[in-house]
């Protein structure tokens, strides 16, 4: 290898140096009248891997800091989901649990508007017994559904969709007030024994809060804790009725 080889390889290679940074002193330490001949351009070659250098660890510096934000932020998301987790999983009546969902959900998150949807029929969660338990007040707690509007808002797979920019919520619907406009949802399927059997819906005034690739990691994880609560709520209200007959 001549010299102009070893001087485009470290050019093109400066991490060279990260290795043998004696090297790299070493060159430093050369005074300009030891130098044999064209003496500017051996030491711009230097300056330019030196430069390249310190170019290189300021990206790796930065890239660092912002990993360190990333865990940081997923840290505390991680901190508010088992919180409210928590919650919901000791929850002993539905209307409990959904009314910690819609407090928790917006204070911690800052996503406004949360509904749980139930489809009609799912013998999972029992509707004529649900019903029976919280008499009218069930449908300020949670809607039910058909099958069909379910299958609709999931397009025949039970996967998260995400809308970004909506004119109209299917599940919020219209706002009679701007500020309280959904333009922005994500409805998360709950699914009980590999079934579909209800939806957790959240809804932000924002547009593309909510969007295609976003991960729905955290809201599906929400989503399985609700399906275990409400069985939970429906076992205890059995064993209630057990223990009374």
């Amino acid at each position: 290898m001549n010299k102009d080889q070893v001087a485009i390889y470290l050019d093109e290679h400066p991490e060279f140096f990260n290795e043998y940074p004696e090297l790299l002193r070493r060159i430093k330490e050369i005074k300009e009248e030891d130098l044999p001949i064209e003496p500017i351009n051996t030491l711009s070659l230097a300056d330019r891997i030196i430069k390249r250098v310190q170019n290189d660890k300021e990206t790796l510096k930065n890239k660092l800091e912002w990993l360190f934000e990333i865990s940081r932020a997923n840290e505390k998301i991680q901190d508010h989901l088992y919180e409210i987790e928590q919650l919901v999983l000791t929850s002993t009546n539905l209307d409990q649990m959904v009314n910690q969902l819609k407090k928790e959900i917006p204070n911690r998150f800052g996503i406004p508007k949360v509904a749980v949807c139930l489809i009609q029929g799912s013998d999972h969660f029992m509707e004529d017994r649900l019903r029976e338990r919280y008499k009218g007040d069930l449908d300020e707690t949670v809607k039910f559904i058909s099958k069909e509007t379910a299958s609709n808002w999931f397009n025949g797979k039970p996967q998260p969709v995400l809308r970004g920019e909506i004119n109209e919520s299917d599940v919020f619907g219209p706002s009679s007030i701007e500020d309280d406009s959904i333009n922005s949802e994500a409805l998360i399927p709950i699914v009980a024994q590999e079934n579909l059997v209800g939806i957790i819906a959240f809804g932000s005034p924002k547009t593309f809060h909510f969007h295609e690739g976003l991960g729905t990691e955290f809201l599906e994880r929400m989503a399985d804790k609700v399906a275990i609560s409400i069985n939970n709520i429906l076992l205890i209200d059995q064993l209630k009725d057990q223990l009374v007959h």
